[in-house]
C-alpha cells in the first residue's frame, strides 16, 4: 500500500509542476516567480522527505 501513495504523491507532484511552470516561465515579476518557486520546492521537499518517516516506525 505504501507503493500506491509513493505513486499517487509523485503524481500529484508532477501535476503541481506541470500546472504551475507555464506562470513561473511567464511571469516579468521576480517576487511572485520566486514565491511559486518557493511552493514547488516546499511541495518537492514533502514528498521526498514523506517517505523517511515510515521506515522509523
Amino acid at each position: 500500500m505504501k507503493s500506491l501513495e509513493r505513486y499517487t504523491g509523485l503524481i500529484g507532484l508532477v501535476l503541481l509542476v506541470a500546472f504551475l511552470v507555464p506562470y513561473v516561465w511567464k511571469l516579468p515579476q521576480l517576487d511572485i516567480t520566486l514565491i511559486l518557486l518557493g511552493g514547488l520546492a516546499l511541495a518537492g521537499y514533502d514528498y521526498f522527505s514523506s517517505g523517511k518517516d515510515d521506515k522509523a516506525e
